[in-house]
């Protein structure tokens, strides 16, 4: 079917300003007679149940005009011109930005600030009563060391890494800093407390930021379940990082020489 330009221009501001969001990218769903449609999700798990969802025509069109690129063998995700298109799109960098947060107004040490909760689920959750405060400050502080140790994959080329024996830029681990070491150890150890499967969601919703929605379709598990599993996870994170523990007032004591 042969799109007319007004229609794949709409269809672009409707689907690449949601690929604009963090980790967000197009996936092929399939039925009996071959592929259908494409979604947008986080990961293929969650694709099947996305309703957010375009035509193979459509995504055809998109990657003639270099509005997304393929990002491995089965997604797809949004390009520098794409991004570009969608700014325009939307009247503006800002705009375009305002758009994707969720910001509500917090307290931090007495001082009124806004926090984004469309950035991190944890976030969302601690807003909506789902987990309290010391589980919320469990999974934020595995998260500054993750963000810390820099384990995040990289889109690009780190031109600020330093070319070690020759090799190439960032090949090796000897530039790391001594902060970025400190925080890979701590980062092993509180994974390792939490143990196997626990750690493994963790990870999903405090690092990698997905959504219980799609750490549920992944695992396959029952609707709401990975809340239950994910408050089990951050009290045992809480309880690795001594955030449970309850200080004793001992009586003073004091000694006088004659």
């Amino acid at each position: 079917m042969k799109r007319t330009e007004a229609e794949i221009a709409r269809e672009a501001r409707r689907i690449l300003r949601r690929l604009a969001a963090p980790r967000a990218a197009l996936f092929a769903r399939a039925n009996p007679s071959g592929i259908s449609d494409y979604a947008v999700a986080r990961n293929a798990a969650a694709a099947a149940g996305s309703r957010l969802a375009t035509e193979a025509d459509f995504v055809t069109e998109f990657l003639r005009a270099g509005w997304i690129v393929p990002d491995g063998a089965e997604r797809l995700i949004l390009s520098g011109e794409g991004r570009a298109f969608v700014v325009r799109s939307f009247g503006g960098e800002e705009r375009f930005a305002a758009q994707h947060r969720e910001m509500v107004a917090a307290k931090d040490g007495g001082r009124a600030v806004k926090v984004n909760l469309a950035e991190s689920p944890l976030a969302r959750l601690k807003s909506r009563g789902l987990i309290d405060a010391t589980q919320f400050a469990a999974g934020e502080k595995l998260r500054r060391d993750y963000t810390l140790a820099n384990l995040a994959p990289r889109m690009g080329v780190d031109l600020s890494a330093p070319v070690v024996s020759g090799g190439a830029r960032g090949a090796g681990s000897e530039h790391l800093s001594d902060i970025a070491v400190a925080a890979r150890q701590r980062f092993s150890r509180a994974m390792a407390a939490a143990g196997p499967g626990l750690s493994d969601l963790l990870f999903d919703i405090c690092c990698d930021l997905a959504p219980l929605e799609g750490a549920e379709a992944k695992r396959g598990w029952s609707k709401r379940s990975a809340r239950v599993v994910l408050m089990l996870a951050l009290d045992r994170l809480a309880a690795h990082y001594g955030m449970t523990m309850v200080r004793a007032h001992a009586p003073i004591r004091a000694w006088a020489a004659e």
